[in-house]
């Protein structure tokens, strides 16, 4: 039968550690000597650490705004990334020979990765008031670059170019941001200043088109037409009494005789021209026998008497033909309300009377008018002459009205045109002062954007100064050996312990009355004690 023994008096811990001392010492020593191994086989590793502080911008931002937006911790991030980057971390591993021992045999892709893990950034953050509220806000003011390798001279170079490449990044960000932005609201402007001097061509362009429908002439033009009107209106007035006044005048001229009436011998007025060219014949006889032949008297008799007699042969022949007209067309409108138009007798006719008036029109012409036409009394001439002058000024009226009427309805034209010229201007000038609005505001956004590259420039701005250079290692971060061998020594103690108990509770042997008792669950009335002991017992007394 199986038996478990018990350990459950001080007694019983002593037995057990004499019967199990060995189990417990072996193991013991074993794990001591294998950490202390350890702990001393273990290379060392070092770490230099930089410390780099966050610096506020130098000059006020109510004076130079920065163009560079975006929190510290971004860029940080940002130059992380690039740092991290294969291409930056193969060249420190090739300049400093960096992990020789896995160069040769490890892929390129671990190396970098445990590259990685040696490098560490940590932010250091501080308690500060706010600007608006006053309460305290957790702000990062500095941050930490480290490495961690096995050569203390490589692990303090690599950490300076670390917080160069930290530098040199987030100078070069900075920078780059701000003549990005730069660049960008120049594009911007150059896009703006071209908008602009097209939209003022085309103003330009349309006012040269609509010079006279501008909305700022509409004042003037509403004036003017108003004017011509009014004294198109005054010529109007003037007209009517021109022609009142002509129509008087007519009416008095149809009173008065042209010429001073010629009487004969026996008083008689004389009106026909044949019996006036009998009379000047007359004259002439006298004349003839008191004057010479070149007398004006004579010469002036001799011109009339000829002319009134070419004047009385035309002016029978005209009547004659007026005579044979008025006859034709009589008989022309008789037979119209009989015949048709088409009639050969009605078309006969027509001819007729076209080669009647024109024989008509050249009788007329060989008539001529008379010297002795002209009119001699002095009452009639100066009626005619009112006429003619009021004639004079009523055409001059006219042609003044004719030239009025032309320019106002050149103004009402322009005044009908001038809304639609008005919307279109409108749009124009609206689009015009939307683009110089914007070329405004991006010429004052590019002065501040210039202002803000020469602050970055000038590293006036926020930047990154190291207060902590890396140092060169004196002790190594890890391993820590007393560490290890304590460790070892504990967990040597633990594993001692642990195989004596596993041996004890596995050995079946009955060794005192107990286990008896223990395994019979009945009471021991008497035992017999192991002689052998008891004599070692004796012997160790003695």
């Amino acid at each position: 039968m199986t038996t478990q023994s018990g350990l459950t008096s001080i007694e019983d811990y002593k037995d057990f550690l004499k019967r199990r001392k060995w189990q417990i010492l072996i193991p013991w020593i074993l794990v001591v000597l294998i950490a202390s191994g350890l702990a001393y086989v273990l290379p060392p590793v070092y770490r230099s650490t930089s410390t780099i502080l966050i610096e506020s911008q130098q000059v006020p931002q109510d004076l130079i705004r920065t163009t560079v937006t975006g929190y510290a911790e971004e860029r940080i991030k940002a130059i992380t990334a690039q740092i991290l980057s294969r291409q930056v971390l193969l060249k420190i591993v090739k300049d400093f020979d960096l992990y020789p021992e896995k160069r040769s045999s490890a892929p390129v892709e671990d190396i970098l990765d445990q590259m990685k893990k040696d490098i560490s950034i940590e932010m250091i953050s501080a308690e500060v008031p706010d600007r608006r509220g006053g309460r305290p806000v957790t702000v990062n003011v500095a941050f930490t670059v480290s490495y961690e390798g096995h050569d203390p001279q490589k692990v303090m170079a690599v950490a300076n170019r670390l917080t160069s490449l930290f530098l040199e990044h987030n100078l070069q960000m900075r920078e780059g941001l701000a003549k990005t932005t730069t660049k960008f609201l120049e594009q911007q402007l150059d896009q703006y200043r071209e908008i602009t001097r097209k939209l003022e061509e085309k103003i330009a362009k349309f006012k040269e088109a609509h010079i006279k429908e501008l909305p700022e002439l509409m004042n003037i033009n509403f004036e003017t037409e108003r004017q011509l009107r009014h004294q198109i209106d005054g010529l109007d007035d003037q007209m009517r009494t021109l022609k009142d006044r002509i129509v008087y005048l007519e009416g008095q001229l149809a009173t008065i005789p042209p010429d001073v009436s010629t009487v004969d011998a026996n008083g008689k007025i004389i009106t026909d021209p044949a019996q006036r060219l009998k009379l000047l014949k007359n004259q002439l006889v006298t004349l003839e026998a008191n004057l010479s032949p070149k007398h004006p008297d004579v010469i002036k008799l001799k011109r009339e008497i000829a002319e009134l007699e070419k004047q009385t042969g035309a002016t029978a022949q005209k009547t004659e033909l007026e005579a044979l007209l008025k006859a034709k067309q009589e008989r022309l409108q008789q037979l119209s309300s009989t015949l048709k138009p088409r009639h050969p007798d009605i078309i006969k006719l027509k001819k007729e009377i076209k080669t009647l008036k024109e024989q008509l029109a050249t009788a007329k012409e060989k008539a001529g008018p008379s010297p002795d036409s002209t009119p001699t009394n002095p009452a009639y001439i100066n009626l005619k002459t009112q006429i003619k002058a009021a004639q004079i000024d009523l055409d001059g009226l006219k042609r003044k009205k004719r030239q009025l009427e032309a320019k106002w309805q050149d103004y009402v034209k322009r005044l009908e045109m001038m809304p639609g010229v008005e919307k279109q201007y409108r749009d124009l000038t609206r689009d015009y002062d939307a683009a110089q609005q914007q070329y405004r505001e991006t010429m004052a956004k590019l002065m501040e954007a210039r202002q803000g590259q020469s602050l970055e420039q000038h590293q006036a701005g926020e930047k990154f100064t190291v207060i902590d250079p890396p140092e060169l290692p004196e002790r190594p971060i890890r391993p820590n050996r007393p560490a290890i061998v304590l460790i070892g020594f504990i967990l040597g103690m633990g594993f001692g312990i642990g195989i004596a108990a596993v041996v004890e509770m596995s050995d079946s042997t009955i060794r005192t009355a107990k286990d008896v008792k223990r395994i019979t669950g009945k009471p021991v009335l008497a035992s017999i004690a192991d002689v052998a002991e008891i004599k070692k017992i004796r012997g160790k007394k003695r």
